[in-house]
């Protein structure tokens, strides 16, 4: 079995311990179970997800996922100089169920960072692209990740996985 890389050093000295993973170069373990504030893993206790990526000035895309009841309402749309390009479309309960599973089983998003932003000599001149995702448990519970020209290691994963959603504002 292929072992993941680490989410936090990106090294791929990685053991697996029983339930979870632990970075051999920087010790931080990963990909334990994720549970919410009431003990519920967090694949079941996810209600919505929230995802921006861009900036004030070129524009910026936001896609939000919300649960109702066994299916999950999401839209995706781009807001720049042109205006606003809207999709809606719905996903069945297994379809939402395989994204969180991905999300916290694949992409490790449990371990990420909550804040990411590069370190800055003032040689390279930065292109400010700001990044949130918001993950939604309920009213009173929820995690963001964040960033400004820095991303977690599995970001192109994570691109790879919201790309579907994205494309269809190509379609529009």
């Amino acid at each position: 079995m292929k072992l993941p890389v680490c989410p936090h050093c990106g090294q791929k000295d990685v053991t697996r311990v029983e339930d979870f993973y632990r970075c051999n170069s920087c010790h931080s373990d990963f990909g334990r179970t994720a549970y919410s504030d009431d003990g519920t893993p967090m694949i079941e206790a996810v209600t919505g997800l929230r995802f921006q990526y861009g900036d004030v000035i070129s524009g910026s895309v936001r896609l939000r996922f919300v649960q109702d009841g066994e299916v999950c309402l999401y839209e995706v749309y781009e807001a720049n100089g042109k205006g606003i390009n809207k999709h809606a479309d719905v996903l069945s309960a297994e379809e939402w169920m395989n994204l969180k599973k991905k999300l916290f089983e694949a992409l490790y998003v449990n371990d990420w960072d909550r804040f990411y932003i590069p370190v800055n000599d003032g040689r390279e001149i930065m292109s400010n692209q700001a990044w949130a995702l918001a993950v939604i448990v309920n009213d009173n519970e929820e995690y963001e990740y964040a960033g400004v020209d820095e991303k977690p290691i599995y970001w192109k994963q994570f691109e790879k996985l919201i790309t579907p959603f994205l494309d269809n504002l190509k379609a529009e």
